[in-house]
């Protein structure tokens, strides 16, 4: 996850002409799979898979597009579809900030 978020900042720092604008917080949803679920590298079946998540399995979910959810598992990162999970609780968590701020 600190990957995804770090190259997210560097992005960003990069495209922005600017200040970068960081929330005071922040939502995270964490979630369970009900059976087995392909990870794919892209929001759809077209996509390669990257692996198998098991049911029951705990999920980051990090954003979603209509059935499609970015998600982070183990040390894996991709898109799963959303009708396999289950409902997902949402907390809110600390900022992450750049270093040098």
């Amino acid at each position: 996850m600190r990957s995804i978020l770090s190259a997210l900042l560097i992005a960003s720092a990069v495209l922005t002409v600017g200040p970068v604008v960081v929330p005071d917080t922040a939502d995270a949803a964490v979630t369970r799979t009900t059976r087995h679920l392909n990870l794919r590298h892209g929001p759809g079946v077209d996509y390669r898979r990257v692996t198998t998540i098991p049911p029951g399995q705990l999920v980051n979910v990090v954003g979603c597009t209509g059935n499609w959810c970015a998600v982070l598992w183990r040390r894996h990162q991709g898109y799963v579809n959303a009708r396999y999970l289950s409902t997902h609780k949402t907390m809110i968590v600390s900022p992450l900030y750049a270093f040098g701020q």
